[in-house]
């Protein structure tokens, strides 16, 4: 059943409301659409867009849980990937964390082909990184986002779902 905007503004607290707002993005973007990458993109083009933006950081979260600004390109560096995680971080008002990745994207996109080929010129990635100058520009920004991260508690910077669904609950739901 798809997730209405009742639902949205009379859930109990936000870790009720990312729990609705996770179920309707399983709900519309399954596995076997996550695992094909073009119906994936096809169907993220058709959400609304407080759900689309959501989808759209759900890896950056990720990776910035687990590793860096600078490596979050080496985990999702497909540019649909990219202009996902730009435009989200941006509807989910994101501000300042949507410069950050936008400015790391354009240090980083001269060396695409070695993100999407994987050759670093036979260096570990995180030394290739160092190499060519993004860590040291994005290691500033990373406490920073961690920092914001922190303040979202358990849900990291998805604590950004709950806000922006209750500004905007009719930006997250399936028109009907």
């Amino acid at each position: 059943m798809a997730l209405t905007v009742e639902q949205i503004t009379t859930a109990e607290d936000d870790k009720a409301l990312f729990d609705l707002l996770s179920a309707e993005l399983q709900r519309l973007l399954p596995q076997e659409v996550q695992d094909d990458p073009d119906l994936y993109y096809r169907t993220l083009g058709s959400l609304p867009p407080g759900l689309r933006a959501m989808a759209g950081i759900y890896f950056f979260d990720v990776s910035m849980t687990m590793d860096s600004l600078a490596w979050h390109f080496g985990n999702q560096h497909d540019v649909r990937d990219v202009g996902e995680t730009l435009s989200g971080l941006r509807e989910l008002e994101l501000t300042e964390i949507a410069g950050y990745f936008e400015q790391t994207w354009k240090f980083l996109e001269p060396h695409r082909a070695a993100l999407e080929s994987g050759d670093f010129g036979g260096k570990e990635f995180g030394d290739w990184l160092v190499d060519i100058g993004v860590q040291e520009l994005t290691d500033p920004w990373d406490d920073i986002i961690e920092e914001r991260s922190e303040q979202g508690g358990e849900m990291g910077l998805l604590s950004s779902w709950p806000v922006y669904a209750r500004k905007y609950p009719e930006r997250c739901v399936v028109a009907v």
